[in-house]
């Protein structure tokens, strides 16, 4: 009897991973920041011409392995990429037009290699640029909303993670339906073989919202999730508004369940931006950095940066070296021809793949992002063990 393909993108998955050698761990800052879109605003001195220049000292400050950012327009990215020179920068840009805002992740170039990465739409049609329309009773989105995504290699450890910056639309319809859209595209991909996942962003959410909550079903939030205490203050949202004391992250956790931290944002302000993880990542601490612009009562932007020292446990071959999948492992003689074996969604780096074959296989190869085997012109079986 001949197994179904589907059975047989279980078994080889599976054997992959089995391959696969998981050994090396690698600790990465991570970070999100939202730096306020270029805009005309009621006091100049928080125009991003006056604020730039303290705005690339706070980043520099934390100094980050990789960053998301929010609300990015096309002076700005440009004003990034030149002041933070030993960064990579990955993002569409999520409409057309002169001056459309990025989500872009950016990361040390001396230390990530790029893998793979892409931008899609938060949408019922996630490849089509600009598009906001969802569908199925739910409203379009308010703006053309997206996801820009990496996946890095550490080149000392050789460990991979994905790596994703969003911005989340105003309204909760869209929310929800754009984390979901994310969690099925990124995290379920690439968690299936082993790959962890980060995802920050403005997400415009409180951490009780719905959107949220589909969230932390599948992810971390790095916050909660810290091994020590997160430090800085508990709102990430500040509106230009000064404050000479903030309710800290401690206070608001030793102090406040999760309903009343959402019930209560007139006292502890709004925290909206968010670092989710894969279960299994350890996040060695979390901060939020709600530091001034050096002698002034203003801030770099009018949302807060956080940051999360991440702990990988574990590093995936499956994308670094060549990895041995060994065919005879999982199959035996019985049919003829040509066999799926895994979907290329597993496979984003398929030149480092090594096939061991039996003399019953004349070749295995990657085609049309599907691992596929020839057997030789002899009658056979594909059992599976």
């Amino acid at each position: 009897m001949i197994k179904s393909t589907a059975t047989f993108a279980l078994v080889t998955a599976a054997a992959l991973s089995a391959s696969a050698a998981f050994d090396a761990t690698f600790q990465v800052r991570t970070a999100s920041y939202n730096i306020r879109c270029q805009t005309t605003e009621s006091d100049s001195t928080n125009n991003w011409d006056n604020r730039k220049a303290d705005f690339i000292k706070l980043v520099k400050s934390i100094a980050p392995d990789v960053i998301g950012f929010q609300e990015v327009k096309s002076a700005q990215y440009t004003y990034l990429r030149e002041k933070l020179s030993g960064y990579t920068f990955v993002g569409e840009k999520r409409a057309g037009g002169s001056n459309p805002e990025a989500t872009p992740v950016a990361f040390r170039t001396s230390r990530f290699a790029l893998l793979d990465s892409g931008t899609f739409w938060l949408s019922a049609t996630p490849n089509v640029s600009g598009s906001t329309a969802w569908g199925n009773g739910i409203e379009d989105s308010g703006y053309p909303r997206i996801c820009s995504w990496t996946l890095l290699k550490d080149r000392t450890s050789g460990g991979v993670f994905c790596f994703a910056s969003t911005h989340l639309d105003l309204k909760a319809g869209p929310r929800l339906a754009g984390i979901r859209l994310i969690l099925s595209l990124l995290v379920a991909k690439y968690e299936a073989v082993d790959v962890p996942v980060v995802l920050v962003g403005d997400m415009n959410a409180l951490e009780t919202e719905s959107s949220m909550l589909a969230a932390t079903a599948l992810m971390q939030d790095s916050l909660l999730a810290s091994k020590t205490t997160p430090t800085g203050s508990w709102r990430t949202y500040n509106a230009f508004s000064w404050k000479s004391s903030e309710v800290s992250n401690a206070e608001a956790l030793a102090n406040y369940t999760a309903a009343q931290r959402s019930a209560n944002t007139a006292t502890l302000g709004k925290r909206i931006d968010y670092i989710f993880t894969s279960h299994g990542t350890e996040v060695e601490s979390f901060a939020t950095r709600n530091d001034a612009r050096p002698g002034k009562q203003y801030y770099p932007s009018d949302h807060y940066p956080v940051v999360a020292d991440l702990r990988f446990p574990r590093a995936n071959s499956l994308y670094t070296g060549k990895v041995r999948i060994e065919i005879d492992k999982s199959v035996e003689r019985v049919g003829h021809g040509r066999y799926v074996l895994t979907r290329g969604a597993n496979l984003p780096n398929a030149d480092n793949l090594e096939f061991v074959l039996p003399n019953w296989v004349e070749r295995a190869a990657v085609e049309d992002g599907e691992i596929v085997i020839y057997a030789r012109p002899a009658p056979f079986f594909l059992i599976i063990r």
